[in-house]
């Protein structure tokens, strides 16, 4: 492989933010030719970074969003599975950081996220790669069951398909298309031998994302020799940062000292706000569920929720866990209507 091998993203929701131009910018900066893919012209792209028709990987008539969340992750899952199919490029998630060039001596480019799961956020497949041909093979059905969900799930989405309402892939678990499927393939296939440690590309873990843009944390002191970019984990991350002075890092943060190395100005490309401020109290089933939805989506903290709508952290954590829980049963008692 090149030893600055090419770098492919996709964006979907309107115009970048602080966060994905820095992120973009990074590769660039590092060397790396990156296109950034989208369905819509975006005007705030940041300079060295290319733009893609996203069509030319994959037509969407629609997009794919979670039915809860309505998020289009599964979207872009599917889509980068096409990026690597139909081309040499490695994808990287809009926002993941590159802190040293890419350049390994194989085709095969992820890394652990924890010790169990294999993050998606970065991921280079050659188009011969075994797990590659499966993943394409077994999402062109998307009412397909994942052999790598729990034994309850899979029992309760065969018995909605023998029934005759097969469930499908945007109304399935949070994440069904993402990780957990990818490292089903790699172990199925013994292509997880190529995987990378988890300090190469998630040197800072989901758990301390707020370390990136708080100054009282150094989180480079998790980097090592080997590691190649850190996850931002932009969705919570974005969050918290809607939370402090003028919506960006912390001044001496780590995130402040990357913006401030690859000349992003957050103001030109702010978060935009997202306060949610819902009708009903905490006595009201709806609006327990109806924050349970937002604190899934992750597009406001549970603490700006709970702000915005008088209510304690706590409870939306409460009311949160307990929509997950009950979910199958209470699509299973829709479904019998």
């Amino acid at each position: 492989m090149a030893h600055n091998p090419e770098i492919a993203s996709l964006w979907i929701g309107g115009e970048l933010t602080w966060l994905e131009q820095l992120c973009l910018k990074s590769f660039a900066d590092h060397g790396h030719k990156i296109t950034l893919y989208s369905y819509d012209p975006i005007s705030n792209i940041p300079p060295g970074v290319a733009s893609g028709d996203a069509n030319e990987i994959f037509q969407a008539d629609e997009i794919h969003r979670h039915a809860v969340t309505g998020s289009p992750a599964i979207h872009a899952d599917i889509w980068r599975l096409n990026l690597l199919r139909k081309t040499d490029k490695i994808w990287v998630d809009a926002d993941v950081l590159c802190h040293h060039p890419f350049g390994f001596d194989t085709p095969f480019v992820f890394g652990w996220e924890k010790d169990d799961l294999v993050c998606n956020a970065v991921l280079g497949l050659p188009s011969e790669s075994k797990a590659l041909a499966g993943l394409n093979d077994f999402f062109e059905d998307p009412y397909a069951i994942g052999p790598w969900l729990r034994p309850k799930q899979i029992a309760h989405l065969e018995k909605q398909r023998d029934a005759g309402k097969p469930v499908h892939m945007t109304e399935q678990e949070w994440g069904f298309t993402g990780p957990a499927a990818v490292t089903w393939f790699l172990q199925k296939t013994g292509e997880i031998e190529y995987a990378k440690p988890q300090e190469v590309f998630f040197p800072v873990s989901y758990k301390r994302r707020n370390h990136l843009i708080l100054s009282r944390f150094a989180p480079e002191d998790r980097f090592t020799s080997e590691t190649r970019a850190v996850h931002l984990w932009a969705r919570r991350l974005k969050a918290r940062a809607l939370e402090l002075p003028g919506r960006k890092p912390r001044r001496g943060s780590f995130l402040d000292r990357m913006l401030q190395q690859h000349e992003i100005v957050p103001e030109d490309a702010p978060l935009p706000d997202r306060r949610i401020r819902l009708a009903g109290d905490s006595k009201d089933p709806r609006f327990r569920a109806m924050l349970a939805i937002e604190a899934l989506k992750g597009d406001a903290s549970i603490r700006q929720l709970a702000t915005d709508n008088n209510v304690e952290p706590k409870d939306i954590r409460k009311w949160r866990a307990k929509l997950v829980s009950d979910a199958a049963i209470i699509f299973e008692q829709d479904s019998t209507r």
